[in-house]
């Protein structure tokens, strides 16, 4: 599956997602990892660039926002992330870039190295100690219910990587990434795991790089 993804120019990232750029960019629905099959609380997810990197909007529904990690590369995966693997050219990578944004305002990135595509062989690694230079996320929220441990209604992060951060240098028209969108969700325990290509592994299992679908800018 490819997201041809349009130029354009660079704006603030501030979470704002009714902002003109983000009225154009074709959106993507993410559904259930294990299976295939449509979830309930939707997450959507759209794209485009420029010359200096890439932008991404996730627009997630949820009945629990929550989280308790506060400090960046801390296990927010554990909780709700939105999360986005890339890694350049169109071949299986064995090398890609993991970047994760939780509801709580935490971000994880890390170097993923995955030569066999199989997360549980010994070449897997993740490097945690990588931060992606000029990363900038922001969020916003529009919450219909407070409750005392989670809030109830949608938020939005918007994502900017700089393209020298990941080797890209220089990204044009035509450029291919292979890549994939995810979401965690759940409270007070994970039971939504959401992707844009389904990896169809129970239990659930992100890091199947023969399962990323492509992005293609245009």
């Amino acid at each position: 599956m490819t997201l041809e993804v349009k130029k354009t120019y660079d704006f603030r990232i501030d979470g704002n997602s009714e902002k003109s750029a983000w009225q154009k960019p074709r959106e993507v629905f993410l559904v259930d990892s294990v299976t295939g099959k449509d979830v309930e609380k939707k997450c959507r997810v759209r794209a485009l660039w420029s010359e200096k990197g890439i932008y991404f909007l996730y627009e997630a529904e949820d009945d629990h926002i929550w989280g308790t990690y506060k400090n960046d590369d801390d296990p927010i995966y554990n909780e709700e992330v939105v999360e986005v693997f890339i890694a350049q050219g169109g071949k299986i990578p064995k090398n890609y870039f993991e970047f994760q944004f939780s509801p709580n305002g935490v971000k994880f990135d890390a170097k993923i190295s995955n030569p066999t595509g199989n997360r549980h062989d010994k070449g897997f690694d993740v490097s945690v100690g990588w931060d992606c230079e000029g990363l900038k996320f922001a969020q916003s929220f529009k919450i219909r219910e407070e409750k005392p441990k989670f809030k109830v209604g949608a938020w939005w992060t918007e994502v900017f990587i700089d393209w020298k951060s990941i080797g890209v240098n220089p990204a044009k028209s035509g450029s291919v990434f292979c890549a994939n969108f995810f979401r965690i969700d759940g409270y007070p325990k994970q039971n939504s795991f959401q992707s844009w290509i389904p990896t169809l592994q129970d239990p659930p299992n992100f890091h199947v790089s023969d399962k990323f679908g492509y992005i293609k800018l245009i």
